[in-house]
């Protein structure tokens, strides 16, 4: 990773695309709002909780090995959510 700053601004970029989709798959959306009110709490808190580890490394621990991790986790937990945003907006 070139700098916390570029991986900070790819952070939000990826949460901003994630709530965009949310937003209009949920226009169409019959009912359910409890269950888009959460998942639009929980992109949020994506985006809350990885700028968060960016920026405050763990000690003790090799500054490559952490920011690959900090990736693949970012990576899967966005995943589950546009997988989730999938679910929603599938008609019944």
């Amino acid at each position: 990773m070139a700098s916390r700053k570029n991986l900070k601004k790819v952070i939000a970029f990826i949460v901003d695309d994630l709530a965009t989709e949310a937003f209009f798959a949920s226009y169409d959306a019959v009912g359910e709002t409890e269950a888009w009110v959460d998942l639009f709490n929980r992109i949020f808190a994506l985006n809350k909780e990885y700028v968060a580890r960016v920026s405050h490394v763990e000690p003790g621990m090799p500054a490559k090995k952490y920011f690959d991790a900090l990736c693949d986790s970012f990576n899967a937990d966005a995943k589950a959510l546009f997988n989730e945003i999938v679910a929603l907006s599938k008609p019944e």
